[in-house]
């Protein structure tokens, strides 16, 4: 008696391997980009109440909607000093307002593929993923889907915005 397995065995588990590969790589990228969407979520609501709790105090910044680009700055703000356009963000940690962003590239300010802005106190601002709507603190969007040519197909995590209410709203795909 010969010992191995036949052509017809082979072919059988190679089917079956395929089988499972074709849709468990699906299901794996699906549960990566929820897991990644979450963690900048998270984020995205230190952002909006570290905000929140600034404006709460009486300053109206920021004036237009701005990227978030840097949160780890060293160095120290004092208590005494006014809080204006231009140093909110390092007032935002450096006060504990809120935890810093722990960036993934610096350069281009994205945190697990998404990008954080502050949306304007006192005017609605068509810039960024503030949509044109004053009741919104901050929001993010995932920065893949920047060009025109690259949109989120249906399920797809594009963004999300922190309104004033202190709830989180996803931002549906076009």
């Amino acid at each position: 008696m010969k010992k191995g397995f036949t052509l017809l065995e082979v072919l059988i588990v190679v089917v079956i391997a395929v089988s499972v590969a074709v849709f468990a790589v699906p299901a794996y990228k699906k549960t990566q980009d929820k897991n990644r969407y979450l963690a900048a979520q998270g984020v995205l609501m230190d952002l909006g109440n570290g905000l929140r709790t600034l404006q709460a105090e009486g300053y109206a910044f920021p004036t237009s909607a701005q990227q978030v680009t840097s949160s780890n700055m060293s160095g120290t703000l004092g208590t005494d000093v006014e809080v204006t356009n231009s140093n909110y963000q390092k007032a935002l940690v450096v006060r504990k307002y809120m935890s810093p962003i722990p960036f993934d590239n610096t350069i281009t300010s994205v945190y697990k593929g998404y990008k954080f802005y502050a949306c304007p106190v006192n005017t609605a601002t068509t810039t960024a993923c503030c949509n044109n709507n004053a009741g919104v603190v901050a929001c993010m969007e995932d920065s893949t889907f920047e060009s025109v040519a690259a949109s989120p197909t249906a399920g797809q995590y594009y963004g999300a915005t922190f309104l004033r209410s202190g709830t989180i709203k996803r931002i549906p795909k076009n």
